[in-house]
């Protein structure tokens, strides 16, 4: 990942899916850019996590590392397990 094109599939293109299922660890990462929201989805097979922020929040980050420490919050403090049947 490289913040600098993150930010720029945001600003310059518009995109709706900046990330879409990219190997994070052992989750997958997805990244939706909502008019003037950036959603957070991060996903293995047994839960998920998820975080809104501002857009201008988004774009404020300044390093991967930065990036990564958001990423890693959300997982902490959001990850919710599924159900098994």
């Amino acid at each position: 990942m490289d913040i600098k094109e993150l930010k720029k599939n945001i600003v310059e293109y518009d995109l709706y899916e900046v990330l879409d299922d990219v190997p994070y660890g052992d989750y997958f990462l997805t990244i939706f850019n909502e008019d003037d929201k950036i959603l957070i989805i991060v996903r293995d097979n047994q839960g998920s996590a998820s975080w809104v922020m501002d857009k201008e929040e988004f774009l404020n980050i300044g390093t991967i590392e930065e990036l990564e420490k958001h990423i890693n919050s959300t997982l902490y403090y959001n990850y919710i397990e599924y159900e098994e049947e």
